[in-house]
């Protein structure tokens, strides 16, 4: 189900549903899809080309979600992607992940952070307007979370 300021008129002079619809109309050209789920937390089906995003969080926070997701997307394109992030695959399909090595632990941060980097200069590129201050904020969060999950003893 769309959140409501995707459905609600009230909400369509907002700068964030207005990057929504321009992704989203990125996301269909490239023959992807978006989703919306208030069990999940947001991640990339790429088997199923399709971008899962959490709906109980704030609009914003949603857009960040998105355009991150989109960063994945676009890494994941790149010709160099397998040699650079080699355990990427594998990782993504395990669910048991606290038992993970340094190495991979730390090849899914580097992919994780990129994803970010991207996400943001894709969102420039568009001339979307975001708030990036916020987006850094939400970006250090997540990272920080990544940054305890590599650093924790097994």
């Amino acid at each position: 189900m769309r959140p409501i300021f995707l459905r609600d008129v009230r909400f369509r002079d907002n700068p964030i549903p207005q990057s929504f619809i321009k992704l989203e109309s990125w996301l269909r050209e490239r023959e992807w899809g978006l989703d919306w789920s208030r069990l999940e937390d947001d991640h990339v089906n790429f088997s199923e080309r399709m971008i899962v995003l959490n709906v109980n969080r704030t609009p914003e926070s949603q857009l960040f979600g998105l355009l991150h997701e989109i960063g994945h997307i676009i890494l994941s394109e790149e010709p160099d992607y397998t040699l650079r992030f080699p355990r990427s695959e594998e990782f993504k399909h395990r669910n048991e992940r606290s038992r993970e090595t340094l190495r991979v632990k730390t090849e899914v941060f580097g992919e994780e952070w990129e994803a970010w980097v991207i996400g943001e200069r894709f969102s420039r590129g568009l001339g979307l307007e975001v708030n990036y201050g916020s987006y850094h904020d939400a970006r250090n969060r997540d990272l920080k979370s990544y940054a305890s999950w590599v650093t924790e003893k097994k």
